[in-house]
């Protein structure tokens, strides 16, 4: 099956949902005088349990920030980037410069940076699925993560439409739910191999940095119907699911017509059958969720459940 084979609605209507959420933090508001005192000592307060890289860091920025869980100093590298983007929504008086050259957050910038790590580290559960606590996580660590979130819909299989309502999150991302969202599992949409590179990526894609990731901020559309299309597809060849063929069901195939090519498109006779069934659109209809509703009644055994 090609994406361009099915009809996608609902997008819009998901694309707000929250996905993940950072951990509430208390706001450390320092003194100079506070973090000049750190500045001597910050290295033996930091966490050394929790390794959040594996061999060097990738990011250059080093900065430190109070982990609320563990009680003490992470230590961690940032984007120019994502430096650049903290800097610019908290201001500069959050950072702290040491004499060689790393940053002490403060204020709302390490509570935004604690928050996200926090979400990554605990909720997300990479800090306790680095098993062997190298700061890398396998292909078989990742997989006990709750790094997995998904669209939840129904596919119309005569009709080829796909009608996504609901999300999930925080979702085991095992090699089922891998094989099955494959296309984006690939392309690192839900998981990377340390908490550093996974925290430079969340801050990435918290665009307006409220501490609250959508899935529209996670999923682009086209994303969004690649993966919905993975999922299905993956239904259909492990046989949970059998198609439906349209047969001679008149109304199935007039609404496939209507779906395809518009009212314009069909004959007096598709007309009034879907007419007479309440399923005809009207020509300026542009939202097909009104009609998606009625299918289910009109054509017994025509759609799947795609949640995973």
């Amino acid at each position: 099956m090609q994406l361009k084979d099915i009809n996608f609605i609902g997008y819009g209507d998901i694309a707000s949902n929250n996905i993940f959420s950072a951990v509430k933090q208390n706001q450390n508001e320092r003194s100079q005088n506070e973090l000049e005192s750190l500045d001597k000592n910050i290295d033996s307060l930091t966490n050394t349990s929790i390794k959040v890289n594996f061999n060097e860091s990738t990011f250059k920025n080093q900065v430190y920030f109070k982990d609320e869980t563990s009680g003490e100093f992470i230590k961690i590298g940032l984007s120019d980037e994502n430096l650049a983007k903290l800097q610019r929504v908290f201001g500069k008086q959050d950072f702290f410069t040491k004499s060689d050259g790393s940053q002490i957050l403060s204020g709302n910038a390490e509570s935004f940076v604690a928050g996200w790590f926090g979400d990554i580290a605990y909720k997300r559960g990479y800090a306790s699925s680095d098993a062997n606590g190298d700061g890398y996580l396998s292909q078989d660590e990742l997989a006990n993560t709750n790094s997995g979130f998904t669209a939840h819909g129904m596919y119309y299989i005569g009709l080829k439409v796909a009608a996504v309502d609901s999300t999930e999150t925080y979702m085991k991302y095992s090699s089922d739910f891998q094989d099955k969202h494959k296309t984006m599992s690939f392309a690192g949409k839900y998981a990377s191999d340390s908490i550093e590179k996974e925290l430079n990526k969340t801050i990435q894609n918290d665009k307006n940095s409220d501490g609250s990731l959508t899935y529209g901020e996670l999923m682009d559309k086209s994303e969004s119907e690649q993966d919905v299309t993975d999922v299905i597809n993956y239904m259909l060849k492990y046989g949970l699911t059998e198609p439906v063929e349209l047969g001679e069901d008149l109304l199935a195939k007039a609404l496939l017509q209507q779906f395809m090519g518009g009212v314009s498109s069909l004959n007096a006779e598709q007309k009034a059958i879907l007419a007479k069934a309440g399923l005809l659109m009207d020509k300026n209809m542009q939202d097909l969720s009104s009609v998606i509703k009625n299918i289910e009644a009109n054509i017994e055994n025509s759609k799947i459940d795609f949640k995973v």
